[in-house]
């Protein structure tokens, strides 16, 4: 036992610093959902009860530009219209018809001149069984819905339509038999003007191919044909919301979890895109306003790669469930929210590293540099630094330099992800910087995930709480001779020796560390092999203690006092029966 005891005491000091390195998950395609039946209206469409508002006056438009020459990375595109003394729609001036199941009416809101719209509709106290069904003037084949007002997670503010081209959105409401149309409290609150189109990408500018030069389309890109390349971009999308009497556009993306029985849609950004740009910053209520205004468009990118570029524009997915807000910090710049809707067919849930990027790191970013279609840069982590526009002057960021590609307004949140030799994982998001197609050799800063990790950490990777402690010795009655020392911490991390023999008959120790619990009953690490000084050295000399990787191995218990261990270890794998040891 001395023996033993001296190899565990060198095998603990070798083994100290593993215990730091976080948690690195890899990521999965979103599950093919039920396909939702293709959306119609009950009633043809035609004259609507409408209301048109006055052209976008000069002091309108200045508040859109105030906001532009201030935001870095994120990009203004409409502004919430000022109706004065219009009247907008409500329930009780609808006309209404009677149609199968219930009663049907339309109206619709037009703002001159605007390129897209998006109504404000407030349906608190809406029966639950209202559907809503939009179009917009520019395609009225396009329509989007049906939307059931009992599906609106959050119906204490009024809901965003969709963003529909033209400048008039078309609504269809339908109200279920049984239920007074006329009385019921829907009405519109708001409007918003869009100075672009979803044709274009919400792109600022005149279209598709706006943004600048240098910037790659994804299927240009020479990481395309790599399906890791193909799988993280998926996850990738682009987001359009409210925030005060302004639309702005950022990038954000899917992140995984731990659990593999459930895909949560979180969704991972920069705070900047939803707070204000200076103290006071939002609470978490005023973050929700935001986040349920939230509007994701999916797989808009390049049809097919071509010179001059392809500017067809793409078949897409418009999620319009806003989100639920999770955490933000203004200071590291992070912002996490779990999207309302399901992740669309296609998508995928993007993996992460919880741990520090390392400087000289290879790094590609995809984004929708001002709404244009999915770009994709890369380059190399130059610097862990401040960012001189942060609200804190000693917080550290990721200082990227770009070898291809760049970013620019509406790249905001665009996720930062390094290459593990299989997937692209996440190590952080946009925050800004100068980095510019025309300024090359400049720096852009981004998030650091690995201080976001530990706030994270509930959502992604809740722990699990082991289904027994299986600290003891444990062994298998027919083999007598061999068997594992498991020591279970507080903190359910387990560290184990093995005691076995090697090839040539001479007794051979092994510790099993840096694990994790992937359930109640399964935990699995790493297996090292740990020499030392001799136990007749006179002093201990810790610098002659070499730890080397030998294998992984996996404890799975069937209860609390039986289990297998299976190992693979110097290119032998087994796995054996084990059970506590009886003394």
């Amino acid at each position: 036992m001395q023996k033993l005891w001296i190899l565990l005491a060198a095998s603990i000091v070798a083994c100290a610093p593993a215990y730091a390195q976080q948690l690195s998950i890899h990521g999965e395609p979103a599950v093919a959902a039920k396909a939702a039946p293709a959306p119609t209206l009950r009633l043809a469409a035609g004259p609507a009860a409408a209301v048109t508002l006055s052209p976008v006056a000069d002091s309108e438009m200045e508040v859109l530009l105030q906001a532009t020459r201030r935001s870095a990375k994120r990009t203004a595109i409409g502004i919430q219209r000022e109706t004065g003394t219009t009247r907008l729609p409500s329930a009780a001036q609808l006309a209404w018809k009677s149609v199968d199941g219930g009663s049907a009416a339309q109206f619709s809101v037009s703002s001159p001149q605007a390129g897209a719209i998006r109504l404000a509709i407030d349906l608190a106290g809406v029966p639950a069984g209202v559907e809503l069904t939009v179009f917009g003037s520019d395609d009225p084949s396009r329509l989007e819905g049906p939307v059931r007002a009992g599906d609106i997670a959050d119906r204490t503010q009024p809901w965003w339509t969709p963003v529909t081209d033209g400048e008039t959105q078309t609504v269809e409401v339908f109200v279920p038999a049984g239920i007074d149309p006329a009385s019921l409290p829907l009405s519109v609150t708001g409007v918003a003007h869009l100075f672009t189109t979803l044709a274009s990408g919400l792109k600022q500018g005149t279209g598709i191919g706006a943004s600048a030069s240098c910037e790659v389309d994804v299927k240009c890109s020479p990481l395309y044909p790599s399906l890791a390349f193909q799988n993280m971009r998926s996850g990738v999308a682009q987001m359009t919301f409210q925030d005060g009497r302004l639309s702005f556009l950022c990038t954000g993306q899917l992140l995984n979890d731990t659990d593999g029985s459930t895909q949560v849609p979180w969704f991972f950004s920069a705070n900047h895109c939803f707070d204000n740009e200076s103290s006071p910053y939002k609470t978490p209520a005023q973050m929700q306003v935001v986040a349920s205004t939230l509007e994701t468009l999916w797989f808009f990118e390049a049809v097919t790669c071509a010179a001059p570029p392809n500017l067809t524009v793409p078949g897409y997915v418009q999620l319009n469930g806003g989100a639920t807000y999770v955490y933000n910090n203004a200071n590291t710049d992070v912002l996490f929210i779990r999207l309302n809707d399901s992740a669309p067919t296609g998508s995928f849930f993007n993996g992460w590293n919880a741990n520090a990027l390392g400087v000289g790191t290879a790094i590609v970013v995809a984004h929708h540099p001002l709404g244009d279609l999915k770009k994709v840069s890369q380059g190399t982590l130059v610097a862990d630094s401040a960012f001189p526009l942060a609200p804190s002057t000693t917080t550290l960021f990721n200082e990227v330099k770009y070898s291809s590609g760049s970013t620019e307004g509406g790249s905001s949140g665009a996720g930062l992800y390094s290459f593990d030799g299989t997937q692209y994982q996440l190590r952080g998001a946009l925050f800004g910087g100068g980095a510019a197609c025309d300024a090359p050799t400049d720096s852009d800063w981004y998030s650091q995930f690995d201080k976001a990790y530990p706030a994270l950490q509930p959502y992604l990777a809740p722990a699990i709480v082991p289904a027994a402690n299986y600290t003891d010795l444990w062994w298998n009655a027919n083999e007598s001779g061999w068997g594992l020392n498991i020591v279970q911490h507080a903190s359910n991390e387990i560290f184990a020796v093995w005691f076995t023999y090697a090839a040539n008959g001479m007794p051979t120790w092994y510790t099993l560390t840096n694990g994790a619990w992937s359930s109640p009953t399964v935990y699995s690490g790493k297996v090292f092999a740990t020499t030392g000084p001799a136990a007749s050295s006179a002093t201990f000399n810790g610098s002659s203690v070499v730890r080397r990787q030998a294998g992984t191995a996996t404890l799975q218990f069937t209860d609390a006092n039986n289990g297998a261990f299976t190992y693979t270890v110097d290119g032998v794998s087994g796995s054996k029966a084990i059970a506590r040891q009886p003394y």
